[in-house]
């Protein structure tokens, strides 16, 4: 057992007995077990186990100088003849926390000393892992654990800028982890962008999200179409999703450093960052179900079928076909091919 725990007094509950024999000893100056037990009519032995609890609490000592002398502080035990007076529980709490105090300063002091011990490698680490991601222009992240650890490094390296792009709705739990990384980046004056499919605009929870990153100060935009996710750290290391990875379940990622690489990759991102609607997170930032209806008529014109259709908008194939139905309503096209059409005359897809 942990010493820290069995340092502390055993607290049992106080009931009306304890109550009742420190106001005896408030009142009377003093208190006789004893006494106290013929008076109260209570057998010797419960009001001996409750004065040892008062005493143990330190709201009961020894009245006289001596009394219970080699038991610790608080750990009499109540007897024949022995007379208690009472302490105010302001001095009882000083005499119950402050070996309880001591030994948490005491802890405090052994932690710094750990953490300086252990951080003295840091140095060697981050050389380490600098020289390794040198060396290594491609890396294969297979495990998700791994996944996390990277970025969580990658994210605290970065100096100048943080950019992503996300095809579709991320899990809570991604959104909670992505929230915190964002935070500690932008405290630290690093840049943060972030790109997302129009579609992840008609989800509640993810505006709501938005906006918080938007609060944080963050940049994000939306767009007709993300391909696929990637981040990148300082415009010099770009992780992507890896669907091939050999764990099989889709959750990989790849690393890539090569500068020639990156700078494509980078590129791309741009021109797209470029041509997206900004997200301010007003209640009139509205733009979002115009530019997903918009873009749905471009597939509808395009004849595209509906399940790469709405993979490309990051929606299922159910919500596609509900937005598909929709239009159609509103145009009065008896075909998907019309409704395109319809709305290509109508300037729907101009601009």
């Amino acid at each position: 057992m942990d010493k820290f725990a069995t340092e502390a007094p055993a607290l049992s509950p106080l009931g009306d007995l304890h109550v009742l024999l420190y106001r005896m000893a408030l009142e009377q100056g003093s208190l006789r077990p004893e006494a106290a037990a013929r008076r109260l009519d209570v057998p010797g032995a419960d009001v001996s186990a409750a004065v040892d609890d008062l005493s143990r609490l330190h709201l009961l000592r020894p009245a006289e100088e001596g009394t219970g002398a080699g038991r610790p502080p608080g750990e009499h035990t109540a007897g024949h003849g022995t007379e208690y007076a009472a302490r105010s529980p302001d001095a009882a709490v000083t005499h119950v926390t402050g070996p309880i105090e001591a030994r948490i300063q005491q802890l405090h002091r052994e932690s710094e000393r750990m953490s300086s011990h252990v951080l003295a490698m840091k140095p060697v680490f981050e050389e380490s892992w600098h020289g390794h991601f040198t060396r290594t222009p491609i890396e294969y992240l297979t495990l998700p654990d791994a996944v996390r650890s990277a970025l969580e490094r990658l994210s605290a390296a970065a100096r100048t800028e943080v950019a992503a792009a996300h095809p579709d709705v991320p899990a809570p739990a991604a959104l909670e982890e992505g929230l915190q990384r964002t935070t500690e980046v932008i405290g630290r004056g690093v840049l943060a962008r972030t790109l997302y499919p129009h579609s992840v605009l008609t989800h509640a929870h993810v505006r709501r999200h938005l906006s918080r990153m938007v609060a944080l100060g963050a940049q994000v935009r939306t767009t007709a179409h993300v391909p696929d996710r990637v981040l990148f750290f300082d415009a010099g290391t770009a992780v992507l999703a890896d669907h091939g990875s050999s764990s099989g379940d889709g959750k990989g990622a790849l690393a890539v450093r090569d500068p020639s690489l990156v700078r494509f990759l980078y590129r791309s991102w741009e021109s797209a960052w470029e041509s997206a609607r900004p997200f301010t997170g007003t209640p009139g930032d509205g733009g979002a179900k115009d530019e997903l209806r918009r873009s749905v008529l471009e597939l509808l014109e395009s004849g595209m079928k509906d399940g790469m259709a709405a993979r490309r908008l990051a929606m299922s194939v159910t919500t596609y076909r509900r937005h598909v139905t929709e239009l159609l309503a509103e145009l009065g096209a008896q075909s998907r091919f019309q409704a395109g059409s319809y709305a290509r005359r109508a300037g729907l897809l101009d601009g």
